[in-house]
């Protein structure tokens, strides 16, 4: 969190990092880690929506606006790994545009957007289909890299139980 007097909801204010390759080392290569960072449901699409319109998501305008978003994550990332530009070998910048043309996500979120204060909750991880059930982003715990794995998990118990997941888990390694 940037400045606590403007809130978990301000744009760019408030970024969420995680390093999952410290939890699992196979997804980097040795010596490498995997930092993902991102900004909660709090960038207006409206500011990146003016670059939609006839190709202007490759312009300049829409590069500096990007650069300008993406330096806000590095900004939170060198608070604990400073150097940390000077170190990266692969970066993958993306904003909302990029998530809404590849990901087909609605206005380039993560997830459903719901405000802490609004009192709805994401939705659970079974349906109202025998045998089918739901996890990701848009499910308990929600967005980010950690929540959408513990998504996995919930679903992955709700079928199994605790201890047949393990096993199953084991068999992986």
């Amino acid at each position: 969190l940037d400045d606590w007097d403007r809130g978990v909801g301000a744009p760019r204010n408030l970024v969420l990092v995680s390093v999952a390759s410290l939890l699992d080392p196979s997804l980097a290569p040795e010596g490498c880690h995997v930092i993902h960072a991102y900004v909660p449901a709090t960038e207006p699409f409206e500011d990146w929506e003016q670059f939609d319109e006839g190709g202007r998501y490759q312009s300049a305008e829409y590069r500096e606006a990007k650069d300008a978003a993406v330096d806000v994550l590095w900004r939170a990332i060198e608070r604990y790994i400073p150097d940390v530009r000077s170190r990266v070998k692969v970066a993958l910048p993306a904003t909302p545009l990029t998530h809404r043309r590849f990901n087909r996500r609605d206005q380039g979120t993560y997830g459903a957007y719901l405000p802490a204060s609004s009192g709805e909750q994401l939705m659970g991880h079974s349906t109202p289909l025998d045998n089918f059930y739901m996890c990701g982003d848009s499910t308990f715990p929600g967005i980010g890299m950690p929540a959408v794995a513990a998504s996995g998990m919930i679903t992955a118990h709700s079928i199994l139980g605790v201890r047949e997941h393990w096993r199953n888990l084991d068999k992986l390694r």
